[in-house]
């Protein structure tokens, strides 16, 4: 799968041998760490799920068998596998299950619908997707028909749960009885991941991984921070992310750590899983170490387990920081995309005030610069965009030479499209997104800087500002406020407030719209395009506004 053209875009001959020399990129796949782990400690607690725990010969004798059926209907090297499941055993199993035959595993999010599916199938071409018969009260059976077909294509539909019509859906149960066969001889550079972006823009991208640049990133997180063989993960977030399967799935299995899945997030029952089995790290997003703060100041519970708390994919404010370590949880910050996976990460010997205001160092062997508006390196502490090179880069999009160009430059850095500053240090603090600048007056406005303002007010539980037309300015900002249980708010006091903290006065906002919810991706991006979709339509004359 994919071009060798972009690859070696991406990453020049000279720069993958110098990886390969220097040992970070191998050999070794996925599938070889977990025949190693279950014939090493094949009693060894290997996966937790809502339907009990499995060990390490569990998991890799399953594995083997489910790939024995996918092979037995003609599924094998470089062909698509995509998983649309919940966080559950069965999930993990079937990824693992499409690279032990050598197929591209397609992780997708349970909560995708026809437009998206549609949209995944014509561009992947899968030639098996697993779903389950029914989740949330989606029939993902009929789902899936009508998203193949609107895509005009076929594949082997394997069903977890009841199977209604055996002519046109395959049971997980019977795919897996069909026994085992020995794993395909792989390429660890060949793609082995094909990632659609979670949708923060309108178009989701298509991104390829290789085993070995996602193994390098799950071996360089688990040296950077400290782990050792006594740590277990914890997954809230979706293995059909990025996030859920490499920092989760892979993370895990090449480490060869328990991993203790969570499907339907509450902050309550993610008290009561890491508190049970003594979790001590997981990558997650805002909401969900905001939702299990306030879980465990309800209940007074000690998470002092939880030490390697990665955070990233949306803002994350110090004062959650300062709160998540008196329940006992040490947050490490990071950026991230699913191009370059982790690009930069906290460590535990970060001091306080790096791990509450920054968003970590780069990886190690991973180069990451600031650029300014000309293409020249920003100085310290000044503003630009984020690049990334390193061995985690992913090899391209999939089937999209244009994008894929437009992306890496000459010398294979990534342009993030992220505004950060770097400190004398070397550590990045994210203040914004470059294509969500509010262009007001001609004057550059970034978002980033209002919201962790506004966060800072007690009655505010979740913030977004976005820019909305404007015939005279071009832009003018809206202020979208989630309210705590109780809170209130309009845009007067909003206003003062700022003015007050000292904001300059062309930025503060001139619409504020309090929400029940902000729109949000998996892995708890805030969707700005869905916010702007849904408010651009209506006339700021009809909404609360002020002249500041």
């Amino acid at each position: 799968m994919g071009h060798p053209a972009l690859r070696d875009l991406v990453t020049t001959a000279e720069r993958a041998a110098r990886y390969s020399d220097n040992g970070w990129w191998t050999t070794v796949t996925l599938i070889d760490r977990l025949e190693h782990h279950a014939q090493r400690r094949p009693d060894g607690l290997a996966i937790v799920d809502p339907s009990g725990e499995y060990s390490y010969a569990s998991l890799a004798a399953d594995t083997a068998a489910v790939a024995g059926g996918l092979q037995r209907r003609g599924v094998g090297v470089g062909d698509v596998v995509s998983v649309q499941l919940p966080n559950r055993y069965e999930t993990v199993v079937a990824g693992l299950a499409a690279l032990w035959v050598g197929a591209v595993v397609n992780p997708l999010l349970p909560n995708y619908r026809s437009r998206e599916l549609t949209h995944v199938f014509r561009a992947a071409r899968p030639a098996a997707v697993f779903t389950p018969d029914h989740y949330r009260g989606c029939d993902h059976r009929q789902l899936t028909v009508e998203s193949l077909a609107g895509a005009e294509h076929s594949a082997i539909h394997v069903v977890v749960g009841t199977v209604q019509d055996a002519s046109s859906t395959v049971s997980f149960d019977d795919l897996r009885g069909a026994g085992p066969v020995a794993p395909a001889a792989v390429d660890a550079g060949a793609v082995s991941e094909l990632i659609f972006t979670s949708g923060t823009e309108a178009q989701p991208k298509a991104i390829m991984h290789t085993e070995q640049t996602a193994n390098f990133s799950v071996r360089v997180a688990y040296d950077d921070l400290g782990l050792g063989a006594g740590d277990v993960v914890w997954m809230p977030s979706p293995i059909g992310h990025s996030t859920g399967f490499n920092y989760g799935v892979r993370f895990a299995i090449y480490h060869g750590l328990p991993l203790v899945l969570q499907d339907r997030w509450d902050g309550d029952a993610a008290v009561d899983l890491v508190t049970r089995y003594r979790c001590s790290y997981t990558l997650a997003a805002t909401t969900f170490l905001q939702d299990m703060i306030d879980a465990a100041e309800r209940h007074g519970a000690d998470l002092s387990s939880l030490q390697f708390f990665g955070c990233g994919g949306a803002p994350v404010p110090p004062p959650l920081v300062d709160r998540a370590a008196q329940a006992g949880i040490r947050v490490l910050r990071l950026y991230g995309s699913t191009e370059v996976l982790v690009g930069t990460w906290n460590r535990p010997i970060s001091t306080t005030e790096q791990r509450r205001s920054t968003d970590g160092l780069a990886m190690s062997h991973v180069d990451i610069v600031v650029r300014d508006e000309s293409g020249n390196e920003a100085g310290v502490g000044q503003p630009g965009e984020l690049f990334t090179r390193g061995p985690n880069t992913c090899v391209g999009f999939f089937d999209d030479p244009q994008r894929t160009a437009a992306t890496f430059d000459a010398d294979g850095f990534v342009a993030s499209g992220d505004l950060v500053t770097m400190d004398a240090e070397g550590y990045v603090t994210v203040v914004g997104r470059k294509k969500e600048i509010i262009i007001r007056g001609g004057v550059n406005i970034t978002p980033r800087e209002i919201e962790d303002l506004i966060m800072d007010f007690p009655e505010v539980s979740r913030v977004a500002v976005i820019g909305l037309p404007d015939e005279r300015l071009g832009e003018r900002m809206c202020a979208c406020v989630v309210l705590t249980p109780g809170g209130s708010l309009d845009l007067e006091t909003l206003v003062s407030r700022l003015r007050a903290a000292g904001l300059a006065t062309y930025k503060l906002p001139q619409r504020l719209e309090i929400l029940t919810e902000l729109p949000s991706t998996a892995s708890g991006k805030i969707q700005k395009h869905e916010l702007r979709g849904w408010l651009g339509n209506a006339a700021l004359s009809e909404a609360p506004t002020a002249q500041p």
